[in-house]
């Protein structure tokens, strides 16, 4: 009977073939014995193909709602084991997350683990920008309300699906959703000395200003209670 993996690594796709394989080659380096499944948004490219080819198990959104949301939770419901830890296409962390993350969940009161999130190619501005982002994470862990961002992030398996996963019908903010609520179950871990690398595209797709304006706007939503269905910042940017 094969080994029960320690934890699965969830990655949500949709037109990625780019770049799937070098991400999941990079987290293979730092975690070899973890399951990865690639949840795919019926991408048009090769994403399945290239992500097969590259030892993934690759696992499709429903007909319903089509959202990153549906995706994540189409990718826990099909992974074996009992930590979900959801990392974006163009995210990798740093290879103390996993032990780390590993360590965290050693005390069952704790439900999520997350960390810092920068961009992989740094200017001055963006880790400015991104410095600022962190402390609100920081603060909302510490004030009973976190809202640590999907791009990498684990939790436990059985307290997520105790609060039915991810809302499929929110297209942004989902994440910070599901981590208010999860928080309900137990404690949530927030790593401010370890950092998970993500792409700089979407900035370079819609510049500072565009970027704040569709941020700043769907986190009014999340805050009033509402849910952004349309969300600017396009999956596969």
């Amino acid at each position: 009977m094969p080994k029960k993996p320690q934890f699965s690594i969830v990655t949500p796709t949709l037109n990625e073939e780019k770049i799937i394989c070098e991400t999941l080659n990079a987290l293979k380096k730092m975690a070899p014995d973890a399951e990865y499944v690639v949840a795919d948004g019926r991408s048009s490219d090769k994403t399945e193909q290239v992500a097969l080819k590259c030892g993934a198990h690759v696992v499709f959104e429903g007909k319903g709602f089509r959202s990153i949301g549906a995706g994540r939770n189409a990718g826990a419901r099909a992974a074996k084991s009992d930590i979900l830890v959801f990392i974006d296409a163009d995210t990798v962390p740093q290879k103390e997350f996993f032990p780390r993350m590993l360590k965290a969940f050693e005390d069952p009161s704790v439900v999520g683990v997350g960390c810092k999130i920068m961009p992989g190619e740094l200017t001055p501005m963006r880790e400015f920008i991104f410095e600022i982002l962190n402390l609100f994470v920081k603060l909302s862990v510490r004030l009973g309300r976190p809202s640590i961002a999907g791009n990498c992030v684990a939790y436990r398996r059985d307290a997520f699906f105790k609060i039915n996963g991810f809302d499929e019908e929110m297209h942004a903010s989902e994440d910070q959703d599901l981590c208010v609520r999860i928080s309900k179950l137990g404690r949530v871990v927030y790593f401010k000395d370890v950092t998970a690398f993500t792409s700089s595209r979407r900035l370079k797709s819609m510049g500072w200003l565009g970027l704040a304006m569709d941020w700043g706007k769907t986190t009014l939503n999340f805050l009033t209670g509402k849910k952004t269905r349309r969300y600017a910042i396009i999956r596969e940017i």
